[in-house]
């Protein structure tokens, strides 16, 4: 009996040596755990809206401090920051934004209506000749750097006045600059007075920061949008108010997801 039992062990192990040498070798096929797919599936990049139309935004007021220049940089679009002349952070803010990729104008204080209200040092002033209108500006130019073109400060006196708007115009003209009108007042002569000289020349569709308001400021921002995807571009002004810059931040993605395009002021003159 147990020479069958040592027979019948070794009939099998030679037939499972015989079987194995006949199995070819290759890679195991390894099933993955429960709930987990053999196929890794790659989300898709999700791409923004085609642009339909693009909105420039002018942040005015800069040079009296440089807190919230970080702020507008992280927003990684291309803002344009206009520059007070002639004040304490007037230059290095202008540097700042010319390394961050951020627009440069000079936001040139011009008078106001009315005798209270309060001025900058260096205000165009509807007295001045035209000799002195041109020394102003060469002053205020050069404090700031990297000057592409020039918007008002103030101004709904000097705006409406044709003589002066003639004399600052034809100079800026000169030195290859363009003009917004902040359009601060209705009766302002930039329009026309523009087009004789000749002067690449944009106004100011709407401000958004009347009230410093973020949520008032995101719905000032749609009204922008809304004007922007009607007649396929728009000038926005702000000003350097932390309301104004985290309402910007928020309302990105969706300027962005309704093709909207930031873009720097300069480029609807170019």
């Amino acid at each position: 009996r147990i020479k069958i039992i040592l027979a019948v062990v070794f009939v099998l192990a030679v037939a499972f040596f015989a079987a194995k040498s006949l199995i070819k070798p290759g890679k195991r096929s390894v099933s993955p755990p429960a709930g987990i797919s053999r196929t890794v599936k790659i989300a898709p990049k999700i791409q923004p809206a085609p642009a339909k139309a693009r909105m420039a935004i002018i942040l005015d007021d800069w040079g009296h401090s440089t807190v919230l220049l970080d702020d507008v940089a992280a927003i990684g679009r291309p803002l344009t920051l206009s520059i007070l002349p002639n004040l304490e952070h007037s230059r290095v803010i202008a540097e700042f934004a010319k390394s961050r990729g951020l627009g440069v104008m000079l936001h040139m204080p011009m008078q106001p209506e009315g005798k209270n209200q309060p001025l900058e040092a260096h205000t165009i002033l509807i007295s001045m000749s035209e000799d002195e209108i041109h020394k102003y500006l060469d002053e205020a130019l050069a404090s700031v750097p990297y000057v592409a073109g020039v918007n008002n400060h103030q101004g709904s006196a000097a705006t409406s006045d044709e003589r002066v708007m003639r004399a600052v115009l034809a100079h800026l003209k000169k030195k290859g600059l363009f003009f917004v009108d902040s359009l601060v007042v209705s009766t302002s002569v930039g329009a026309r007075v523009a087009r004789e000289a000749g002067i690449r020349f944009l106004k100011r569709d709407v401000f958004i920061d009347n009230r410093p308001v973020v949520d008032a400021i995101m719905e000032s921002l749609k009204q922008a949008q809304q004007v922007a995807l009607k007649r396929g571009k728009v000038v926005v002004i702000g000003h350097d108010k932390h309301a104004t810059v985290e309402a910007i931040k928020r309302m990105d993605p969706d300027l962005e997801k309704n093709g909207v395009k930031l873009v720097l002021v300069k480029e609807f003159v170019e």
